[in-house]
């Protein structure tokens, strides 16, 4: 029996067959105080073109950033989800930027995801438009590859991003609305090409009983290591295990998705492509033929002819 992750059981359907689901989850208060709290903690001039408080060089500044984003998003979550806990919060942002395009991908596995799941909360604090980044899913592909994920480990699909973007679906949400998504989906944005900040939050979300892991690809062997909230918010987890306890050594095949296989996964057909026909071989010039020689043999039929017979060996 499906394992029940929100309270209400039409929205948890939704979210194990469709890997979202979107629903309220912040006051139109609670909107303006996060804002404050980001705008008076930052310089705007200063931000780069895609940026997380939760990647600051400073871990007392994350840790701050957090806890204001966990205050106003607790008690919603509490009310939302059964038996689960958050892992930490991020302000997330994206200035006027081509740079701040984010490719399709996929969030890291922090549990056993043969036994659990794991979530994101993304919500944004301006309403979402096609112009300043409105962030894309593609509906299902939480299901169609179980494997291991962090930056240290090939992304499966990054053969068939462009696939990827022909089949996603935007979403349009409002200011305090929330998209709560398994980790395995695969996400993306564009760029924001507005003048004004496109600033969100996230959340991890666990259930209480999952154990806590981070995967590591160390030449080849994905490692599994005992991992909690603090070491994501204290560590710099794009370089590795620091202090973390070894769990085991994973066997694993670093799958690669192709064109055939995603459209199997989608249910799509394959996209046509075009084939190019083979050159027709000239014609020797015959004794009535009243055309010169450099009226058959021109350059181009010479490079066509040459072409014709290494084909036909």
């Amino acid at each position: 029996m499906p394992r029940q992750y929100l309270k209400d059981a039409s929205l948890n359907a939704q979210l194990e067959k469709e890997g979202y689901v979107v629903i309220r989850m912040l006051s139109d208060e609670s909107v303006k105080t996060l804002t404050s709290k980001f705008s008076e903690a930052h310089d705007e001039d200063k931000i780069v073109p895609f940026y997380a408080t939760a990647h600051h060089q400073d871990t007392d500044f994350r840790e701050q950033m957090g806890n204001a984003i966990l205050k106003e998003l607790k008690p919603a979550v509490d009310e939302t989800f059964t038996d689960c806990e958050l892992l930490g919060g991020s302000f997330i942002v994206k200035t006027k930027s081509d740079q701040s395009l984010l490719q399709p991908h996929q969030d890291w596995n922090i549990v056993d995801e043969n036994e659990h799941r794991s979530f994101n909360i993304w919500i944004p604090l301006v309403d979402l438009t096609e112009e300043n980044g409105a962030i894309e899913v593609l509906l299902k592909s939480h299901d169609w590859l179980r494997g291991y994920r962090h930056s240290s480990i090939p992304c499966a699909y990054q053969q068939v991003h462009n696939l990827v973007w022909e089949n996603m679906k935007p979403l349009y949400l409002k200011a305090g609305e929330a998209l709560i998504y398994d980790h395995s989906m695969l996400h993306a944005s564009k760029a924001n090409n507005t003048d004004q900040l496109r600033i969100a939050i996230a959340s991890g979300v666990k259930p209480k009983e999952a154990e806590m892991f981070f995967y590591w690809n160390s030449n080849g062997i994905v490692e599994q290591y005992r991992s909690s909230p603090e070491f994501f918010m204290s560590q710099d987890i794009f370089a590795g295990p620091t202090g973390l306890e070894k769990v085991a050594d994973l066997a694993y095949d670093f799958p690669k998705v192709d064109e055939m296989m995603f459209c199997n996964f989608a249910g799509i057909e394959p996209p046509v492509k075009e084939v190019e026909p083979d050159p027709q071989p000239i014609e020797v010039q015959s004794e009535s033929d009243s055309r010169s020689f450099w009226e058959t043999y021109t350059p181009m039929n010479i490079i066509r002819e040459i072409n014709y017979r290494l084909r036909s060996r």
